[in-house]
């Protein structure tokens, strides 16, 4: 198993990408975001938006640790 750079582990990643590593329908990230349960993506433009891959795996490695520590409040 190669390691991965921090460079790629840090590359932008679309919402097919998303729902493909969660194995989940597209719509199911944007749920979750809308309910602070899920890292909000990047817009980088008026119809570009893209989540950083490294906010995706550290949600997907303890998706509850992560809403604790980004809990509002």
């Amino acid at each position: 198993m190669a390691k991965q750079t921090p460079q790629a582990d840090d590359r932008l990643i679309t919402d097919k990408e998303v729902a493909h590593l969660l194995g989940a329908s597209r719509s199911w990230p944007w749920k979750l975001v809308q309910t602070g349960k899920f890292p909000a993506p990047i817009k980088l433009s008026a119809r570009c938006t893209r989540w950083r891959l490294s906010a995706v795996r550290e949600w997907m490695a303890d998706p509850q640790g992560w809403q604790e520590a980004n809990a509002e409040g």
